[in-house]
């Protein structure tokens, strides 16, 4: 017998999630670093990373629409499991396959219990901004604490090779709690208004409604801009940073900056759902966009840590009201029968995006800098939004 639907089931599912995911983010710079390896070979794994859920983002969101969203997260958890297991290792070989998994398991994770939550709210009467806000507040709040405790953990590991082995170890055991967690308290669902029905014949519904709505080609564009974003940024602002610091026993300050912008975020979230009340969806969305990549600018040109940590916080609060704009704009643009396949494709976009961010990468780094790195991505992004704002205006669903 399925298990009656509760909110706070899958808050609690999706936030330990989150927690988990969060404790990397003081640590993923350092994973090679703390190994020996130098920056070019964090962007090697880091394209292993984008390159494995660019390959598997959109059949795992088909496989997710056609055959079980409970399944796909699950499988995703299961291939978190055993790439966390494998960034213990000193091989690099065996890191970059760790990595790889992460990317695995990122794919068949996305937009899954995301779109499951979303429509049951949706199915309740209640308002979509309501639902983007919660996701967006649970999401940032708990990747918040994790990087507060990943911090903690680094702090309190090992120096040299065996730095983020206490951190990784905690990541394994919550992991494998989540796994039970979704087990415990989210049924294997059963969608009564849409059949089961083949990856081939999913991929034709959503290759159909993308034709008859070209909002979805632009937003999946924008999202992929966004993704060269954030991928030029946490890939590297911890090393950035580490450069800044005084004295490097402050390196739990990296914990404590990571998780201070998830919380930034929340505010940047409340933000967007009330500047939506009185401001056109489209037009937040691209200014704050834009501004996200004029902070990034600033940023490369930043000398001190806490110059650094104000302008980190501040795109951080802009991505939040962004976040939930763009989150209204495309869940009003989809039908339900390809909501995980479109968020899927959409993560599929972030991940292109990430992966040509790390393109750029290898060969800046390997005769530049962190410096000359950011003011490329950020010129170049602050571009192609501009181009594309005037007919992402046009496409954009109307409130």
């Amino acid at each position: 017998m399925a298990r009656r639907y509760s909110l706070v089931s899958y808050l609690s599912v999706l936030s330990l999630g989150y927690l988990s995911t969060g404790l990397l983010i003081p640590a993923m710079g350092l994973l090679l670093d703390s190994k020996g390896y130098s920056l070019f070979y964090l962007g090697v794994a880091m394209f292993c990373y984008s390159g494995t859920v660019l390959v598997f983002e959109v059949p795992s969101g088909l496989f997710c629409d056609a055959k079980g969203r409970r399944n796909s997260y699950v499988f995703g958890l299961f291939f978190l499991l055993i790439g966390t297991l494998c960034l213990f290792s000193q091989s690099l070989a065996i890191v970059l396959l760790g990595f790889s998994l992460s990317g695995l398991g990122r794919a068949f994770g996305s937009g899954s219990l995301d779109a499951l939550f979303i429509e049951h709210h949706l199915s309740a009467n209640r308002k979509l901004e309501d639902v983007m806000v919660a996701l967006d507040i649970a999401s940032s709040l708990f990747l918040a604490l994790g990087s507060f405790l990943g911090g903690f953990l680094l702090a309190r590991g090992k120096t040299g090779v065996h730095l983020c082995d206490l951190l990784l170890s905690v990541r394994f055991v919550l992991i494998a709690l989540h796994i039970c967690l979704v087990f415990l308290l989210i049924s294997n669902d059963t969608m009564p208004r849409q059949k089961r029905i083949g990856l081939h014949q999913q991929a034709t519904l959503l290759l159909g409604q993308i034709k008859e709505n070209p909002f979805l080609a632009y937003f999946v564009l924008y999202t992929g801009i966004e993704g060269m974003l954030l991928a030029s940024m946490e890939s590297y602002w911890q090393p950035f940073l580490k450069g800044l610091l005084a004295d490097q026993d402050q390196i739990w300050l990296l914990g404590f900056i990571g998780g201070m912008v998830f919380l930034v975020s929340i505010v940047g979230s409340l933000m967007g759902k009330v500047l939506l009340k009185g401001i056109k969806a489209s037009f937040l969305f691209l200014l704050f966009l834009l501004l996200a990549f004029v902070g990034e600018f600033f940023l490369a040109l930043a000398h001190s840590p806490l110059l650094f940590c104000i302008l980190y916080a501040g795109i951080y609060l802009l991505l939040g009201i962004v976040s939930v704009v763009g989150g209204v704009l495309l869940n009003k643009a989809l039908d339900s029968s390809i909501r995980s396949s479109a968020l899927s494709l959409n993560s599929l976009f972030l991940q292109v995006g990430g992966l040509f961010a790390t393109l750029v990468a290898l060969p800046v780094l390997k005769s530049g800098s962190i410096v000359m790195y950011w003011i490329l991505v950020a010129s170049f992004g602050f571009l192609v939004t501009t181009l594309l704002g005037k007919p992402f205006s046009k496409a954009a669903p109307r409130s």
